[in-house]
């Protein structure tokens, strides 16, 4: 509980705040929007008597005293209203909402605090559009109403401020927290059973927020290149009969096959669009301030389309970064970047340190199609409180391999590109694009929205291209080049160009093509069912041998010792090994070997449907609220208590870790996901995974791979290019494997 406590404090995200925030001591509140009593992604699950679930008025009671809460809208107009579901924003009408006024016209009024909710799931995408027929991850009528009504009552005196809380992990649109005079924003993601007490620390300053955002919010949901192939986008094949004639599996398997994605917009996922596009329109370059794209209709401009940018969060302190020194350790093969944190302002906080970097996009990257995003996440690192006045000499260490991209037509491999690399530390990984373009000479006057620091980089100039460091995987030795060539929708003889920054304008996918299936598709979309025919070989096999030996005796044996293996297979009977091929729940003892059995679970906020003593497991705050700390301390203890909260439980193995993406804001499981780029994932994943490995569970990530979307996820064909899914896709899941040992 108290870890799940740290981390809400710390996975916190204050968006913005005129002074609102932290609240006084003893001060009257109000609660309003059916969020605050009808929450998205809660759980009053805890193991035991002794850690009791914390609701936001539960929470807020206990801080300001019961008497300076007021939660009358819970038990009135929001009492029959239910959650908000992936398409229908349940949120009371202003008639009932006003209907209760008397109850905050005289106290409980120095804040309005207003929780608003937004939901995806399981087989399920959030919708873009709502029932009033607004986005849905903009504000719904009634939403609108309600706000409308806060301000005046605001105007007229009654509340001194309007706090907003965000209890979603589809980033909303909040383009509309000033026309409404909101005072101050706070993330707060999904609290699971505990959560609430941690959010309401921040609220009344007991914990200083130090979370920072893993996700673009822009101004528009729908302005993602990636939605225009993307949950309710999600496409259908022109010859659909042809494909049902033909197709000897259709529904078979309980799918119709029916329905095909195209990862256009190639690596420009997130902020390596948003940013990318950015440079580019103030270098000149690739039609980027096209109207192509744009949200307004006109030139595209960053300050119209983005709001909160990937790793953006304030702090009630304020804090001065000094880039000290980057070395490159060869022993490592990573960069030592060494930067010297202040709190320079009048209360105690943590920071984070952001590390990014860009590396050359040239004449041989533009010729050979090799995309890059103008700036990448590359490492962080966070600090301990540090007191006003206070320093930190903070180390992150950036692995050269995050430096490298995938050259699929030319080298067909990993290369390090010639030319101009640049690491850079920022509040953000725009204000990291900002220092990156200042230390190349930029200004506001060449259309930049604020000038960078130029002191915040370090540059070094590759005299060669290089495509011998990363030609062999650095885990297991084999070459590493294409393998996924008929993941490329241009394999089936369709002439189509990814998203490029060459030509913003030319290549944006402002519309879907049409696609019909090929025979050379049907015949790789076909699964190769197993008939135990093909396989009999007439070849006998020994089964029940007593040979002496038991499972504990194979912890030391070789993989490749079949005589030894080979020995003890004999031992097994058919129902014995018959036994081994298990369903969810994972599989019995053989007691014959003195094999253990395995108890599996399912879930990212928990141990799933298992008891412990009798009481369900606690409810953990959702993944990314953990992502959001910035803190590898708090990736490592998720890890290692839900690995032994699961021994506890008597699991073995957890379905859990969320290596897939935030592709874009609609995905059903964006809740269970890391991030919106996979080499933050990559990270997370390694910490998770081999913190619980370590206490004896098997971390079995999921879902592997590009289940980005969960709408149509059954029977779904999936395009993308091999650099995508290298540098993006695949990047999560191999730092849980390869570096965090997950089995």
């Amino acid at each position: 509980a108290a870890e799940n406590i740290r981390q809400a404090e710390e996975g916190s995200v204050l968006l913005t705040n005129n002074g609102a925030l932290p609240l006084a001591e003893g001060a009257g509140v109000t609660l309003f929007g059916n969020g605050a009593f009808h929450p998205v992604g809660t759980s009053t699950s805890t193991p035991f008597e002794s850690i009791a679930a914390s609701t936001l008025t539960s929470a807020l009671q206990d801080a300001l005293g019961a008497e300076n809460v007021n939660a009358t809208l819970g038990e009135t107009a929001y009492a029959s209203l239910g959650t908000t579901s992936i398409s229908s924003v349940a949120e009371g009408s202003i008639a009932d909402v006003r209907a209760q006024e008397g109850s905050w016209q005289s106290s409980c009024n120095d804040a309005a605090i207003v929780v608003l909710s937004r939901a995806g799931s399981e087989s399920n995408d959030a919708s873009l559009y709502n029932d009033d027929g607004n986005h849905y991850l903009g504000l719904s009528d009634n939403e609108q109403d309600l706000m409308a009504y806060l301000q005046d009552q605001k105007e007229a005196g009654v509340f001194g401020s309007i706090i907003v809380l965000i209890n979603s992990e589809q980033a909303m649109e909040l383009d509309w927290l000033d026309d409404y005079g909101v005072d101050a924003c706070l993330l707060i993601g999904r609290p699971g059973a505990v959560g609430y007490t941690g959010v309401v620390n921040v609220l009344t300053g007991a914990a200083n927020p130090s979370g920072r955002l893993v996700d673009t919010y822009a101004a528009n949901s729908l302005s993602a290149p990636a939605v225009t192939y993307a949950g309710n986008n999600t496409q259908q094949w022109s010859n659909l009969d042809w494909v049902a004639a033909n197709n000897p599996d259709w529904g078979a398997d309980g799918t119709s096959e029916s329905n095909w994605i195209l990862y256009a917009e190639g690596i420009y996922v997130g902020y390596k669009y948003y940013e990318t596009r950015y440079e580019d329109t103030v270098l000149g370059a690739g039609n980027a301030s096209s109207a192509v794209g744009s949200s307004t209709g006109s030139a595209w401009n960053y300050t119209d389309e983005v709001l909160y940018p990937f790793g953006y969060g304030l702090s009630y302190t304020t804090f001065e970064q000094t880039l000290d020194s980057v070395e490159y350790d060869p022993n490592t093969d990573s960069y030592l970047v060494e930067v010297t944190v202040t709190n320079t302002g009048d209360v105690a906080g943590m920071d984070v340190v952001e590390v990014y970097a860009q590396t050359p996009y040239g004449d041989y990257e533009k010729q050979n199609n090799v995309e890059k995003a103008a700036v990448q996440f590359a490492g962080m690192g966070k600090t301990d409180t540090l007191e006003p006045g206070a320093s930190e000499t903070v180390t992150v260490e950036v692995d050269r391999y995050f430096l490298a991209s995938y050259d699929t037509y030319g080298a067909a491999g990993y290369i390090l590109s010639a030319g101009d690399y640049y690491l850079a530390i920022g509040a953000s990984a725009h204000d990291a694009l900002n220092n990156i373009l200042a230390a190349k000479g930029y200004t506001t006057a060449d259309g930049m929205d604020y000038d960078g620091d130029a002191g915040k980089t370090h540059t070094w100039n590759q005299a060669e291209l290089d495509t011998e460091s990363y030609d062999l995987s650095r885990i297991t030795g084999v070459e590493v080049t294409n393998l996924f060539d008929n993941a490329d929708i241009n394999y089936y003889g369709y002439d189509f160009t990814y998203l490029s920054r060459s030509d913003w304008e030319g290549t944006y996918p402002a519309e879907a093509i049409e696609v019909a299936m090929t025979e050379e598709m049907l015949a790789d979309t076909i699964p190769d069912w197993y008939n135990a025919e093909d396989y009999d070989t007439g070849e006998e096999f020994t089964f029940g041998a007593d040979n002496g030996l038991t499972f504990a005796d194979l912890y030391y044996t070789d993989y490749d010792d079949e005589e030894t293996w080979d020995a003890f297979l004999d031992q097994l009977t058919v129902e014995e090994m018959l036994s081994l091929i298990s369903d969810n729940d994972g599989y019995d003892a053989i007691e014959s070997v003195g094999m253990p059995g395995a108890n599996r679970t399912d879930d990212n906020t928990g141990i799933g449907n298992l008891v412990c003593n009798n009481a369900g497991c606690i409810g953990w705050v959702s993944e990314v609220t953990t992502s959001r700390t910035w803190n590898t301390e708090r990736f490592d203890q998720r890890g290692r208590l839900l690995g032994i909260e699961a021994l506890f439980c008597g699991a073995t193995e957890i379905w859990y870790g969320g290596g897939d993406l935030h592709r874009t804001p609609f995905g059903g499981r964006n809740h269970q996901y890391w991030s919106e780029d996979g080499n933050f994932g990559y990270i997370v994943g390694t910490h998770e995974a081999e913190a619980m490995q370590a206490v004896g569970t098997t971390f079995c990530v999921k879902h592997f791979a590009l289940n980005d979307q969960d709408y149509a996820r059954d029977g779904v064909a999936t395009f993308t290019n091999e650099q995508a899914l290298r540098e993006i896709y695949l990047r999560a899941f191999e730092g849980a494997f390869c570096e965090g040992g997950a089995l």
